[in-house]
Order: structure tokens, then C-alpha cells, then sequence
């Protein structure tokens, strides 16, 4: 790969992102010759970026919030993944085309299942927040067979209303799945336990804050998964390994696993990602 390939990471906030230390990691092992930027970016900002930065040469872009839904727009085709999801994280150009995809699904479920070895199937998850985050990995936690999945969100209608979208999308053929949506009063969160406790909202992201949950909703949960990756653990990792959580993690895994496949559909490279699972950047 001798020519330089322009790519970058987009979103707001986006001071924090790893996005081009991981890629860079991944181009060492080719011997491959990238420049990435890492540039702030709004939604009304948005189509004028992608127009510009295609334009001016660029191969590849990853989305994280608030744009994952609005990149949609910008893309002259959309995989299923992106379909099913209803937003995408990477956007990038292929024969002359600009093709969306969303690769979070398959960065969180390989980090749960290879690198965290928690299967999915059968088990009881609830899913904090009902944003783009949320939309990008619901389909594949979907696809491996949970028994129960539940979206809970500060504004109740924006979870039913996300709930019924994928209902119209994902193929729920077979599945025994129960599939529910709700605010964050006790009495729904409390209803179950469960297995997995996944935070999709960007309370992380916002220092000193805390969702404030029941600290009974963490009773019996083998894994806390926070989406969003920190040096030390965010407000929602420390708050369910107080309430009695077995195990959290934050994204940092499942950031490495979809930035790899964001890579794949690139440069046609797969990379290996053992050595960012093992020293995360500072």
C-alpha cells in the first residue's frame, strides 16, 4: 500500500478519541501510510465536512455521537447493518462511491463473547439509553439469542419509540426473544435482574455526573458494560461495582474490535488487535 490514505474520526465531543492511535496501530503492522485527523464536527456542520473532506482525497471516516444517525444521509449506499441500526460509525469511499456501515454491533459483540468470554445467548440484558449508540448494537445482541432484552431511557417514548423501529427491521423469526422498553422508574427497571447492564447513554463522557440507578438493579449482574472507555472507570463502572456487579468494563475492547473492522473494509487489511486489548492507549 504505497499511496497515503487520508482518514478521520468526526463527532463532538472529540478531543478524547483514541480513533487515531488504534489506526495507526493497525497500519504499523502493513507497513501502511496513513494520515488521520481528528476534527470536530456538528450536525449542521456535517454534510458540508463529508462533501469536503471525499472531495479532497479522503478514503475513510468513523462517526461516533452525536452524528451516527444524521451520516445516514450522506452515503450513496447503506448496508444491512447500517439499515437495521438506523445509523452508522464509519463512512468511506469505494469505487467513486460513498458506502455507510456500522461496525459497533460486531466491535461490542466480539469484545463480550472472545474477549470478555460472555455469551450472549439466553440471557437477560438492559441497555441504558436509547440514542445512536444504542441503535448500532442492538441488532447484533439481537442476532445472538438473549432471552430478554430491555431499553430503558430518561424519556420512556423515545425508548418505545427506538423498541418499535427495530421490531419493523431485525428478523425476530424464531426467536423467543421478550423484548421491552421503558423509563428509568424502579418499578420497570427493578422487574428483572440481570446477566448484562450495558450504558449507552454519554453520561461518561460528562465529568462528575451519574445516571443515578437503584442499587438493586446490579444484583445477580455477571457484567456492567459501559459503551464509553475511560483511563479509570467511568461514574457507571464504579456505581455498579458498588451495588454488586461481578465484573465491569468500559468500550475500550469493543472501540479496538470495531475500529479493526472499520480498518477491514478500508484497505481489505485485518488486523490484529491483541496488543491494544492488552495496554490500552493513555
Amino acid at each position: 500500500m504505497d499511496k497515503k490514505l487520508k482518514l478521520a474520526v468526526i463527532g463532538k465531543p472529540i478531543g478524547h478519541s483514541k480513533s487515531p492511535e488504534i489506526h495507526q496501530d493497525f497500519a504499523n503492522q502493513f507497513d501502511a501510510k496513513i494520515e488521520f485527523r481528528k476534527d470536530e464536527v456538528t450536525p449542521e456542520s456535517l454534510e458540508t465536512w463529508v462533501a469536503d473532506f471525499f472531495k479532497d482525497g479522503g478514503k475513510g471516516v468513523s462517526i461516533t455521537l452525536p452524528l451516527k444517525e444524521a451520516a445516514l444521509n450522506y452515503a450513496d449506499e447503506i448496508s444491512d447493518r447500517a439499515r437495521l441500526a438506523s445509523a452508522c460509525n464509519v463512512i468511506y469511499e469505494k469505487d467513486e462511491r460513498l458506502l455507510a456501515d456500522c461496525t459497533d454491533g460486531f466491535g461490542l459483540i466480539k469484545d463480550l463473547e472472545e474477549n470478555l468470554k460472555i455469551s450472549l445467548k439466553d440471557k437477560k440484558i438492559l441497555i441504558l439509553g436509547a440514542g445512536g449508540a444504542a441503535r448500532g448494537i442492538i441488532p447484533s445482541i439481537i442476532e445472538n439469542n438473549p432471552s430478554k432484552l430491555k431499553i430503558a431511557n430518561r424519556t420512556e417514548n423515545k425508548a418505545r419509540r427506538l423498541k418499535e423501529d427495530l421490531e419493523g427491521k431485525v428478523d425476530l423469526k424464531g426467536k423467543s426473544l421478550i423484548f421491552e422498553a421503558g423509563g428509568l422508574a424502579d418499578d420497570f427497571l427493578l422487574a428483572d435482574s440481570y446477566d448484562l447492564v450495558i450504558n449507552s447513554t454519554s453520561i461518561s463522557t460528562q465529568a462528575g455526573e451519574s445516571i443515578g440507578l437503584p442499587k438493586a438493579l446490579f444484583t445477580g449482574t455477571k457484567l456492567a458494560y459501559d459503551l464509553f472507555y475511560s483511563a479509570k472507570k467511568t461514574a457507571f463502572m464504579q456505581d455498579a461495582l458498588a451495588a454488586g456487579a461481578e465484573k465491569v468494563s468500559d468500550g475500550w475492547g469493543m472501540l479496538v474490535e470495531q475500529g479493526a473492522e472499520s480498518f477491514r473494509l478500508w484497505t481489505n487489511l485485518i488486523p490484529d488487535t491483541s496488543r491494544l486489548l492488552e495496554k490500552p492507549i493513555d
